[in-house]
């Protein structure tokens, strides 16, 4: 669109200032684009400025969209006379409020992002693997509020990342209603003690309310520990400040190699920079949050890596008296995951005769992992008011992340409802419940 040629006079909004998202203009200045983290959104200019004449009394020809090379978003209005900057925000952010969530997309996997909101889930959020609040029966509960990766691991148990070949949607939860969750869960738990430890299936770091999430987190006088899991993709400096600020406990950093070739091939990533990892760890290591390294042990892959692994995390956490500092996983397989052809997994029992050779030719401490080493402790789980084989009347509250799946809610739990081709938001279906180990729930669509 062209500026009015005959203007007299103009006022310029600057609309980067009102909003916590980097705006851009796309296809010819067609659309507007919001971008927050990995969640990116477009707005149609011609759909914004139309609302704005129907609203505000302004002629559509009198106003356009520009970028300045300082990255503001002008919308400038030409011969105005009785419009005010402050009804031109109000209306703007009600625009966005009401629009942006349609149309959303994970920009690490491309694709479509469905923002939860209570709203569409009418209960708590919990009985999903995906997202919500999982109680395993101790302290430590399970915090999920985004789905998506931008790694793509040959191992991931959970088919993650942009070539994933199952998933479909990814979620991002709205964080208050994350937190409302947790914080009814902690009610039910009785307990005076808890963690709360963001993970999830893909990388928790991706969530563009991370800083948000932890400080409210904290602000529960139960939760006395905040941890996350992380494969380093987003870590930098400015980060992992701003998560000490707000009370981040601990980061468990994901190391699965020192050797440069083989980072990027465990990463599934040509562009992955093992140095900067390295750099980030011990900058974690020198902050106010503590650092575990938590490396995925491959037989044949990266079985000289972990002795180099050890000793680096000797090297930089000489300091950490709270926790391990070090948290080396064994390589399993999973029917849903992607796993790595002709590796077979080492017994439990195998894996931690080896961990002890390593603490004695090393000097490494507490390398079999034990609960109490960090400040867990088994406790009752929360109310499991499903039962399987139990059928039930559930209300379909989201798509699914794989083919024929939906997420219905009943008697105030999520289901994973499989063999489903039903994705009606609001319909109602029966449902077998098939499983429920610690309150995650799984079911089949029953046809009438």
């Amino acid at each position: 669109m062209s500026r009015n040629p005959h203007a007299q006079k103009s006022l310029d909004v600057n609309l980067a200032d009102v909003i916590p998202y980097t705006l851009t203009l796309a296809n010819n200045n067609e659309s507007l684009v919001l971008t927050r983290g990995v969640m990116q959104g477009q707005i149609q200019t011609d759909s914004l400025l139309l609302e704005f004449e129907q609203e505000l009394n302004i002629p559509m020809k009198n106003m356009v969209f520009h970028q300045t090379k300082s990255e503001d978003m002008l919308l400038t209005i030409y011969d105005t006379i009785d419009v005010s900057t402050e009804d031109i925000i109000s209306l703007f952010l009600d625009i966005v409020s009401r629009e942006l969530s349609l149309d959303l997309v994970n920009t690490d996997t491309k694709k479509p992002l469905i923002y939860v909101t209570p709203e569409m889930i009418g209960g708590p959020l919990i009985g999903s693997m995906y997202i919500g609040i999982i109680d395993r029966g101790t302290n430590l509960l399970q915090i999920r509020g985004i789905t998506g990766c931008p790694l793509n691991c040959p191992f991931c148990s959970v088919d993650e990342g942009p070539t994933s070949k199952t998933k479909i949607f990814d979620y991002l939860v709205d964080p208050d209603y994350l937190v409302d969750t947790y914080n009814q869960v902690v009610k039910e738990k009785r307990i005076d003690k808890i963690e709360a430890h963001l993970d999830g299936q893909g990388e928790p770091m991706s969530n563009p309310y991370l800083v948000d999430i932890i400080q409210l987190l904290n602000e529960n006088p139960k939760t006395k520990i905040t941890s996350i899991q992380t494969n380093g993709w987003y870590l930098n400096e400015k980060i992992i400040d701003e998560l000490a600020s707000v009370g981040l406990s601990r980061i468990n950093l994901s190391l699965n190699s020192m050797q440069n070739k083989l980072s990027k091939r465990l990463a599934g990533r040509g562009d992955y920079n093992l140095d900067f990892i390295l750099e980030m760890a011990e900058y974690i290591s020198n902050s106010k949050i503590s650092l575990i390294l938590t490396p995925l042990w491959i037989p044949e892959w990266n079985d000289e890596d972990m002795e180099e692994i050890i000793k680096f995390s000797l090297k930089i956490n000489q300091k950490e008296k709270r926790y391990p500092t070090l948290g080396i996983q064994n390589y399993l397989t999973h029917n849903q995951g992607r796993n790595i052809k002709g590796i077979k997994a080492k017994t439990f029992a195998v894996f931690n005769d080896q961990l002890r050779e390593f603490e004695k030719k090393l000097g490494a401490k507490d390398l079999v992992l034990k609960l109490h080493m960090f400040e867990m402790f088994k406790s009752e789980m929360i109310a499991n008011p499903l039962k399987i084989k139990e059928i039930v009347l559930a209300e379909v509250v989201l798509p699914g992340r794989v083919e024929n799946e939906v997420i219905a809610m009943a008697k105030s739990r999520l289901i994973h409802v499989s063999d489903s081709k039903l994705n009606n938001y609001g319909a109602k279906i029966k449902v077998r419940i098939t499983r429920n180990r610690h309150n995650i729930f799984f079911g089949k669509a029953i046809k009438n």
